[in-house]
């Protein structure tokens, strides 16, 4: 599939969706931005999403913002972040994070020197995670 954008913003799709979503979105290698913010996906949902990002390599753009992934989530995200070397903006913002979330994400940002713009407001990062990021 040479699908290159798609945005799903609030469309109540849940974990039961996300996971839907993965084996199409695994099949779609070119996929540069992805929008799937304020749909309630959970950790269940972004671990299942982490293994159709890991295919994505060149995305550029990822909004995954108000989806209550949790540090679980964060740090199944975290993994497959790590080969996104094009990425330029990544939003997860108010995903209740915390902490062990920042921390695993801190390790995949090193790899994004394209990154323009990061939104991890409202996750509860505290000093422990502000100085793993």
């Amino acid at each position: 599939v040479n699908m290159t954008e798609l945005n799903l913003i609030d469309n109540g799709i849940g974990p039961e969706g996300a996971i839907a979503l993965v084996e199409a979105l695994g099949k779609m290698v070119n996929m540069a931005v992805l929008v799937l913010g304020e749909n309630a996906i959970g950790p269940e949902g972004a671990v299942a999403l982490a293994w159709a990002l890991g295919h994505m390599v060149d995305m550029t753009e990822l909004y995954l913002g108000e989806n209550g992934i949790g540090p679980k989530g964060a740090g199944a995200l975290a993994g497959a972040l790590v080969n996104m070397v094009k990425m330029t903006e990544l939003c997860l913002g108010d995903n209740n994070i915390g902490p062990e979330g920042a921390g695993a994400l801190a390790g995949a940002l090193g790899n994004m020197v394209n990154m323009t713009s990061l939104a991890l407001g409202k996750n509860e990062n505290g000093p422990e995670g502000a100085g793993a990021l």
